[in-house]
């Protein structure tokens, strides 16, 4: 079998000609995300009030400035206007509200000043209130407040406030009001009443109230993280009461409960942005199984782009990236080598990622660099250094790992030959470590008399998890389709894991798990300078899995460590091979032939490379599978005679 070509270890970009970042055109986010742009579409044309859209998005997305793009892009007006609260003249414990038009505000406190004081000195104030009216375009509301607080002054009575108009939103200008609200309370979210204490009396008035984000949002948009409401699912609940009465009710506090002063509720007309990933997304429907019906119009955000058919777009996506962030330059190779991260990151070569945060990260970190060597461009080889650094870093518990190795204390070979014994390839994860590092693993196989049963020790000693279980019976299936078709098979295994002692799980290691049961059934040892990783089902398909580059990566520390010999290598699922974004270094090593990448798609293959024997057919003898055909016959009381007769008629 021919391993890969070093053409294939890493994706090929056919990128548009440039000679640096700045010479293409800039593409915000939006406009690499087409679902979340129909949604927009849509929304603006909706006609129902208080409508909702729920984006299913990933950490690092600027919601707040892709909601931003697809408003300016989309929503062609909006019914803006100024909110303000006034003195209830018949029933001052219940101030009103009074909805002007947009960024007349301030002038309308103004003239009912004058309005105000006209009246007290008995002095005519019609063309003040018919100056206001014509303002507010003969709203009713307004007209009734001016005409009874000019009755009010007229009477002589006094008012509770020496300032009439509480004026809590004033818009400055027509753009669209878009509010992200972050880490609120209830306060924050609806608006605060507060209360004020004067000889023991407490009391409020309409100036002591204060607006809350939904306020500032109305007319306009309102983004909420859906992790924020998970915290306070009240206030889910009273959002979702706000939308559908169409006002937002004031609350006391627990304190002042007992104490009467209530507000007008306000009305309510904004777009709501519900925003958060999948995980949260359903743990907000767990909350409330209304959800579907009340979020009807939903979009996903895409985490990544594909670079095959439309690489400009994405290198427009990185200038965007380095204009908003304000950072340097970079030249062609440099833009190739974060598109190159950008697959890594995907783990595809034909993908590549939009999370911001992660790419903009590399970015400030290779433009440091270059700043550092006083160069006016980021080039590759800083890009190089950035990746470098941050590996440095971080790769203490790698190095922790690769200790054991280089003490003796993990017991593992890259050379010779064993049965039963075959190299593993794990991932490691740890909680609070940015990424994650591939970890070889040995796994051993014994046969024994038995029932046919494959013993999973790390199973029994509840150190594995469901789908671990689930590919050591898919492995028992195969086996028992393959060689006990017709009889039962006389032995039993036991397959480990060994010098592990933490929990593991996933069907990564079934093809590895499988191979070690062939090798000692069949008494045929595997060449220890190989490593595997691969699922299978009860065919013997290899199946792909994860994480298939840091694990590669693992295997290459090992084998550095003890001495690299040219024939060292690793199999893979064939159906991997477009998730390979490997170092340099391993790239280097497979080029030079130091090192090699074998991609398999069935057992045999499989075996076949890591034994050196023909797996061949279980009727035939001189192969793998027949020998091992012959021993379990032998072993389930078939003569010699029988087994020679029936290889006489099968000839």
């Amino acid at each position: 079998m021919q391993p890969l070509s070093p053409a294939d270890l890493n994706p090929v970009f056919h990128a548009p000609s440039l000679t640096t970042l700045t010479e293409c055109p800039s593409l915000a986010f939006s406009s690499l995300q087409a679902r979340v742009d129909s949604a927009f579409a849509t929304l603006t044309g909706l006609t129902a009030v208080n409508p909702v859209l729920l984006l299913n998005g990933f950490p690092g997305v600027d919601y707040e400035e892709l909601v931003q793009d697809l408003v300016n892009k989309h929503a062609s007006h909006a019914d803006l206007f100024d909110l303000c609260y006034a003195e209830n003249l018949f029933h001052p414990q219940k101030p009103i509200w009074l909805k002007l038009k947009a960024g007349t505000g301030i002038e309308f406190c103004e003239l009912v000043g004058q309005l105000l004081e006209l009246s007290s000195r008995h002095l005519e104030a019609e063309h003040i209130v018919e100056r206001i009216l014509r303002k507010q375009e003969q709203d009713e509301k307004v007209a009734d407040y001016l005409s009874a607080l000019s009755q009010h002054v007229a009477t002589g009575q006094g008012f509770s406030h020496p300032i009439l108009i509480n004026l809590m939103v004033h818009r400055y200008d027509e753009s669209i009001p878009i509010v992200y609200a972050r880490q609120f309370n209830a306060e924050q979210l609806f608006g605060a009443i507060h209360f004020q204490t004067e000889q023991g009396t407490v009391f409020s008035h309409h100036h002591l109230l204060e607006p809350g984000l939904i306020h500032q949002a109305n007319g306009g948009y309102l983004i909420l993280p859906i992790e924020e409401l998970l915290e306070q699912p009240q206030l889910w609940f009273r959002l979702k009461n706000a939308l559908a009465t169409r006002k937002v009710e004031w609350t006391r506090p627990a304190e002042m409960a007992a104490f009467y002063f209530q507000p007008e509720p306000p009305p309510l007309d904004i777009h709501l942005i519900l925003v958060g990933d999948r995980l949260s997304v359903a743990e907000l429907y767990l909350l409330d199984r209304e959800l579907d019906t009340l979020v009807f119009l939903r979009a996903d955000i895409v985490p990544e782009w594909d670079g095959q058919t439309d690489l400009g777009s994405y290198v427009g996506f990185l200038a965007h990236l380095r204009e908003k962030h304000q950072m340097l330059d970079m030249d062609a190779k440099a833009i190739l080598r974060l598109c190159r991260y950008g697959c890594r990151l995907t783990e595809h070569q034909h993908r590549l990622s939009l999370v911001e945060a992660q790419l903009v990260a590399l970015m400030q970190l290779a433009e440091v660099i270059a700043k550092r060597e006083q160069a006016t461009l980021i080039t590759e080889a800083h890009v190089i250094k950035a990746q470098a650094e941050q590996d440095y870093r971080l790769n203490f518990l790698v190095e922790h790992s690769d200790l054991g190795v280089r003490d003796g204390q993990y017991l593992m070979q890259t050379q010779g030959r064993a049965i039963g014994q075959i190299n593993g390839l794990s991932v490691i994860q740890i909680t609070g470590h940015p990424y994650d590092f591939g970890e070889p693993v040995r796994l051993t196989a014994t046969v024994h008399l038995g029932d046919g049963d494959v013993a999973d020790i790390e199973r029994k000693s509840e150190l594995a998890g469901h789908i671990h279980a689930k590919a050591m019976m898919i492995i028992h299936g195969y086996l028992a389709n393959l060689f006990g078709a017709e009889h039962p098979s006389p032995l039993s295994a036991n397959l480990v894991f060994e010098q592990s002692y933490h929990e593991i799980d996933g069907d990564s290691a079934s093809l590895a798990g499988l191979c070690a049961l062939l090798s000692a059934l069949a008494k045929e040892p595997i060449h220890q300078h190989f490593a595997i990783t691969g699922a299978v089902d009860q065919f013997g398909n290899v199946q792909p899995v994860g994480g298939v580059n840091e694990k590669i990566e693992g295997f290459y520390r090992l084998c550095q460590i003890q001495g690299l010999t040219g024939d060292q290598g690793v199999l893979i699922p064939a159906s991997n091979r477009l998730q390979l974004v490997l170092s340099d270094e391993v790239s280097a090593a497979v080029t030079a032939g130091r090192f090699h990448i074998y991609p398999v798609a069935h057992v045999e293959q499989a075996i076949e490379l890591l034994t050196g024997c023909v797996a061949g057919d279980v009727e035939q003898p001189d192969t793998l599978f027949g020998r091992i055909r012959d021993r379990l016959d032998e072993l389930n009381g078939h003569t010699v005679e029988s087994s020679f007769l029936r290889r006489l008629f099968r000839r």
